[in-house]
């Protein structure tokens, strides 16, 4: 059983609580504040920071691969690949 699922724009712990939204390009947290943003293979932080590059099905992290896209779709139920991968970066790991 997942621990998350993407329901349209939301990402939903469990219980059906909002944990997060996706609107295409910038991650917002519950309330609305700016958390991160997809820019192309790279997922930045609120600061503008990279944190994380999607290479294929590897994602790393300052080089060093830190899991696959596999690996998060064990832990967020939902369509995507990319944005699965900002969520799972931002708000669970």
């Amino acid at each position: 059983m997942h621990d998350y699922k993407v329901n349209g724009n939301y990402l939903q712990e469990r219980n059906g609580t909002k944990v997060a939204q996706f609107d295409g390009r910038y991650f917002r947290d519950a309330r609305g504040n700016k958390a991160g943003e997809l820019d192309g293979k790279y997922i930045r932080d609120a600061r503008n920071n990279r944190i994380a590059e999607i290479d294929g099905d590897y994602i790393r992290v300052n080089g060093s691969r830190v899991g696959t896209i596999s690996d998060v779709r064990k832990i967020i139920d939902g369509p995507g690949g990319a944005s699965l991968v900002g969520f799972w970066m931002l708000f669970i790991r």
